[in-house]
């Protein structure tokens, strides 16, 4: 995350204006206009309401010109951080009332023309996910989302920001796997991170000091990006069972969900045996159905409790593609 350092100096500021002064007066011998200097200007923020810690993003004019040094929420100071000349972030000190800038060393103030509403819970400063892309891949697979307040204080009360925590399934209780961020560049509205190992399909969990959220959508976690291609075509729903004896044998059948069956996407398809490992589900075997869709397939049992199921992956049918299997994935067994 590119974050601005907060400038509080008040002597930098000072010799600054010292300058400014001095150039103008040079450009008056000259015959020449001192050009104008910007100025603070109206200032807006969002979101309206939210508890201690939260995010308030600040836009403006010229917060750099020179840097502003004082940011309040109804009189009491919030720690801050100057993202841009445009923007500042500051974490909600636990108050309500106007947000007020101040840059001192010229004497300039500006206040917002609405108040800020302190809350006890979440207020308008819940996380929200609108959307991830892409919404399918393999282990370490970018993944950039999108939302409202998704960056937080790096701790309670302070004046630096980092993105907010994000966990992928499975979960146990409220806790998932926890994603790293890439370093790429966000903001409230982005967060990118890296699809962590052990995480499974399921969807995306965004946690700041404020509160929690999970995305509406599932992720869906592959070990062949072939499994990612786009549905094109008529799609197929279909299910898969699976059983699997102590010796290795497994077996099940593929069926058509729909009413008439769509019996292309059930006679003569792969599946495929799977074993959960430490970075997502592994290939042990592959296998085609027979013409009623079930299937035999003998792999080698690890020693140990281990946890299996049966994936039959998604097919395209036609040439060109007119119809499309959609994925289908067994209920796990532990042998």
């Amino acid at each position: 995350m590119s974050l601005f350092k907060r400038n509080t100096g008040r002597r930098r500021h000072v010799g600054r204006r010292v300058v400014g002064v001095g150039a103008g007066v040079a450009l008056m011998m000259l015959g020449l206009a001192a050009p104008a200097s910007a100025v603070l200007g109206p200032i807006t923020f969002a979101p309206a309401s939210g508890p201690d810690d939260c995010v308030i993003v600040i836009t403006g004019t010229d917060f750099q010109g020179p840097d502003v040094d004082v940011v309040e929420v109804g009189g009491t100071a919030a720690p801050f951080e100057i993202q841009s000349d445009t923007e500042i972030w500051a974490t909600s000190p636990g108050a309500s009332g106007f947000v007020t800038v101040e840059r001192t060393a010229t004497s300039e103030s500006v206040s917002s023309t609405s108040q800020f509403s302190d809350t006890a819970g979440a207020g308008g400063c819940a996380p929200t996910i609108a959307s991830f892309t892409p919404t399918c891949g393999l282990v370490g697979t970018t993944v950039t989302i999108t939302g409202t307040n998704l960056v937080q204080p790096t701790a309670s009360g302070a004046a630096t920001f980092e993105g907010s925590d994000v966990e992928f399934s499975p979960f146990a209780a409220t806790n998932g796997v926890n994603a790293g961020h890439t370093g790429a560049s966000e903001d409230p509205t982005t967060n990118v991170v890296l699809v962590p190992t052990g995480a499974g399909d399921g969807p995306i969990s965004v946690e700041t000091l404020v509160s929690e959220v999970f995305s509406a959508a599932d992720f869906n976690v592959v070990t062949d990006t072939a499994d990612c291609a786009p549905v094109t075509g008529t799609p197929h729903a279909r299910s898969i069972s699976f059983k699997m004896k102590a010796s290795g044998k497994t077996s099940g059948v593929v069926s058509s969900t729909e009413d008439p069956a769509f019996t292309d996407c059930v006679a003569v398809v792969p599946v495929k045996i799977q074993r959960k490992t430490s970075s997502g589900w592994k290939t042990v075997g592959k296998t085609t159905t027979n013409d009623t869709g079930s299937y035999t397939k003998k792999v080698k049992n690890k020693p140990g409790k281990q946890k299996y199921r049966a994936l039959a992956p998604k097919v395209s049918l036609g040439d060109p593609v007119t119809d499309t299997c959609l994925k289908a994935k067994s209920a796990t067994r532990k042998i």
